[in-house]
């Protein structure tokens, strides 16, 4: 091979090796990001917790009141009927 072809090649070469050394910088960055953006996303969880068991215990009391209240519709159409 003549010596410009060589240097084209070597040229090339380094572009290529500092294009992976920029893709390996913006892996450790992403890497970095998506750690703490694990490490916040289990903090929000742990305070969303609360906060499920709550609703929960009022839609449990709404349906208790749901059937409380047929229960007493019924009991009084009954109650018409007579």
């Amino acid at each position: 091979m003549d010596e410009k072809r060589l240097e084209r090649i070597e040229v090339k070469l380094d572009d290529i090796s500092d294009h992976l050394s920029s893709i390996d910088k913006t892996l450790v960055e992403q890497h970095l990001s998506l750690k703490e953006h694990v490490r916040r996303t289990a903090l929000l969880e742990k305070e969303v917790s609360p906060i499920k068991k709550h609703v929960n215990m009022v839609q449990g009391a709404l349906l208790l009141i749901t059937i409380l209240s047929a229960l007493a519709g019924i009991i009084e159409c009954l109650r018409m009927i007579k």
